[in-house]
């Protein structure tokens, strides 16, 4: 059996090369991310998770075509997985979050007032192993792009 490649299709294609599938503002307004503060901290977030999203479609983002078709579940999966890496890497200080790189919940002018994050609400997702980490993040990415077709593994 003869496989032939057809060197036209990839031709034909418009290829698309990006840092990351979604920036901060995107972030902010529309995933209504609340969790990373800082934008340049998003984006170190944000880039390692286009990286994985290009892992598990197997770089079929690469075609313009289906980045436009999809773009929306793209970003949304992309801000899900960075809040998830961001978790993932909060120091710690005796076992628990660090309280200076907790996320602020609120802040308050009169009478100045911070309220940070729960340190407790991120010990079970730091007590996961790489490999259960892993499985996390490909739940994740299953949710927001199961039904784009973007992550089967089979041939088209």
């Amino acid at each position: 059996m003869k496989f032939r490649k057809s060197q036209n299709l990839s031709r034909s294609r418009k290829t698309v090369t990006r840092l990351s599938y979604a920036d901060f503002p995107y972030y902010q307004d529309f995933f209504k991310g609340t969790l990373i503060q800082d934008e340049a901290v998003f984006r170190t977030f944000a880039e390692r998770a286009s990286e994985f999203i290009d892992t598990v479609t197997f770089d079929r983002l690469q075609d313009k075509t289906l980045l436009d078709l999809h773009k929306n579940k793209i970003q949304k999966c992309t801000c899900a997985l960075a809040e998830q890496l961001f978790r993932r890497n909060l120091s710690f200080v005796n076992g628990i979050p660090d309280s200076e790189n907790l996320p602020k919940t609120s802040e308050s002018i009169g009478a100045y007032s911070v309220s940070m994050a729960n340190p407790y609400d991120y010990v079970q997702e730091l007590s996961l192993t790489d490999a259960e980490f892993q499985k996390s993040l490909k739940s994740t990415a299953l949710r927001y792009l199961g039904i784009t077709g973007l992550m089967f593994r089979g041939v088209e």
